[in-house]
């Protein structure tokens, strides 16, 4: 369920002996990515790689199966990271479509005494339709907020079952 981050620029130019700095946008993600460089020039080639970190001060992470069935109860678990010392209180929220609703309380709040990282729990409900169900984490602390959005199949474990059989009758 990781969503792959590939980003390609360029090609730059620069003289002899200059330096470029170039800032890109990441997506929604928690992680660390593997920054390449490739150079060229005259039929010589170069590269260097670097494994970089990608995080904010207030990060969170949902875990759902990958399929749900209809009238299925599921836990929900979010991990709350308060990566900077500042976040010591965080609010989390849960929004979904019309194919799953949140049983109880659909907000709660995470303290933190330090820099680390806290779970916590919601009860999901899917109701009796079939479709794309869409869950929403929400987390916000002070000025800072995360966010995680979530897409998965709601169908029927047991799907209909059609025999043909083709018969003539003299």
């Amino acid at each position: 369920r990781f969503k792959p981050v590939v980003r390609f620029v360029g090609p730059f130019h620069l003289k002899a002996g200059a330096k470029a700095e170039h800032v890109l946008d990441m997506p929604n993600y928690v992680g660390s990515v593997r920054t390449m460089l490739v150079a060229a020039e005259a039929g010589a080639y170069g590269s260097s790689e670097k494994t970089t970190p990608v995080r904010k001060p207030l990060m969170v992470l949902g875990t759902l199966p990958r399929v749900l069935s209809p009238t299925e109860e599921v836990k929900l678990p979010v991990t709350v990271f308060a990566m900077e010392k500042n976040i010591k209180n965080a609010k989390v929220k849960i929004e979904t479509n019309g194919l799953v609703k949140v049983r109880g309380n659909s907000t709660k709040t995470v303290k933190f005494s330090s820099i680390g990282d806290k779970i916590v729990n919601f009860d999901l409900e899917v109701m009796e339709s079939v479709g794309i169900a869409k869950v929403k984490i929400i987390a916000t602390s002070g000025n800072e907020k995360s966010y995680q959005e979530i897409e998965l199949d709601v169908r029927n474990p047991n799907p209909y079952v059609t025999n043909v059989q083709e018969i003539i009758v003299e």
